[in-house]
């Protein structure tokens, strides 16, 4: 029996040994097969972002260029509207332009994901009983990659083919300018025989400065014609600039009227309950002399002045928020109630503008 047990000791411990030496063996493989994971992951991403976002916008741009002439050089065709090339409708200039927005990954973790899970995060197994790899995250995230890569390789493939027809292009225009210069050349040769038209040029030259002549006094006449608008103009501005300082003496006017007889003595300060919350609405507002009307809440009112309205107008600051909008637009402080009671005159305060107040915007309270 002990003979039995050291045997099996002895097996045991080889058999423990074996194992240790697998396990020592395929940690060198896992390690080798997570660095080469990490790599073409890493590798995949980057590759990925060399790829254009998406496929330029072309338009017709033959508006934008002159198009080049392709009619012969001719004394016959002299007073002719000459043929023009074609090339500019078909030429791409978008492709001229370096598109900055790259391709990226949405999710580079789907890279991570081989296989097809289930609901409880198992491998779904084919009919072979192998683990389901496509529509896996990593299939269909390389199935985009390869998809960008082909898209690249389409506007390098149109690139090239815009190259070539460039190329024939110029070709053609060096051909058609060659033959423009041997032809001007030639026409050097005539020069002589036309000198003697300088005599009826000079003739010419003659009636166009004496048409010269005329014309600067046609300019002398505009440029008092000129001074005189300028001074109708200035003598306008001054009109405005008067209407201006009559529509702010006006402006006083009409909030002193506004003010009413409510309180001759000027405001009194006063203490009143205020809850946070909205309290009204701006209903008109003038963003040039920072003031608005406010129409107030019932409940409002009546935490200023009371439910019979004789308690006088506390000193109280509002806040302005736009509905729908995050943040402050700015403080308005309130002057003076008008005839109509629930509507207030307020101040805005300039140091808490933060853009135009509007009407529609909310006036609440902060505690």
């Amino acid at each position: 029996m002990n003979i039995v047990l050291r045997i099996l000791v002895i097996l045991t411990l080889i058999l423990n040994g074996v194992a240790l030496w697998f396990s020592l063996a395929l940690y060198g493989k896992r390690n080798l097969l997570i660095d080469r994971n990490d790599s073409f992951r890493d590798f995949t991403i980057k590759i990925a972002r060399t790829f254009e976002a998406a496929e330029p916008e072309v338009t017709n741009v033959a508006g934008e260029h002159e198009a080049r002439d392709i009619s012969a050089v001719t004394l016959a065709n002299a007073d002719i509207t000459p043929d023009k090339s074609d090339f500019w409708e078909t030429y791409k200039q978008a492709y001229e332009k370096i598109d900055n927005k790259s391709y990226a990954i949405p999710n580079t973790s789907d890279l991570d994901e081989v296989y097809v899970l289930d609901g409880e995060g198992k491998p779904v197994l084919d009919s072979h009983g192998d683990p389901e790899k496509e529509g896996a995250p990593m299939a269909n995230a390389l199935e985009e990659v390869l998809k960008m890569a082909n898209a690249q390789r389409a506007r390098m493939n149109n690139i090239r083919d815009q190259l070539a027809k460039l190329r024939a292009e110029y070709e053609e225009t060096v051909a058609d300018l060659n033959a423009v210069k041997k032809q001007g050349r030639e026409s050097l040769k005539t020069i002589a025989e036309r000198d003697e038209t300088i005599a009826g040029l000079e003739a010419d030259k003659a009636r166009l400065e004496g048409e010269i002549t005329e014309l600067k006094s046609q300019i002398s006449t505009l440029e008092n014609e000129k001074q005189s608008l300028q001074a109708d103009l200035d003598k306008a501005n001054e009109e405005l600039e008067n209407l201006k300082a009559e529509n702010e003496k006006l402006r006083k006017v009409i909030e002193e009227n506004i003010r009413g007889g409510a309180n001759p003595n000027g405001p009194l300060a006063a203490v009143a309950n205020i809850a946070a919350g909205v309290k009204g609405t701006v209903v008109r507002v003038n963003n040039e002399y920072n003031y608005c009307l406010v129409k107030l809440s019932d409940e409002a009112l009546t935490e200023l002045i009371g439910e019979n309205g004789d308690r006088p107008l506390p000193e109280i600051d509002y806040l302005i928020r736009r509905p729908g909008v995050d943040g402050v637009v700015g403080k308005v402080r309130l002057r003076t109630l008008t005839k109509d009671v629930k509507t207030i005159v307020c101040d805005i305060l300039a140091d808490w503008k933060q853009g135009d107040v509007k009407n529609g915007d909310e006036i609440f309270y902060l505690d």
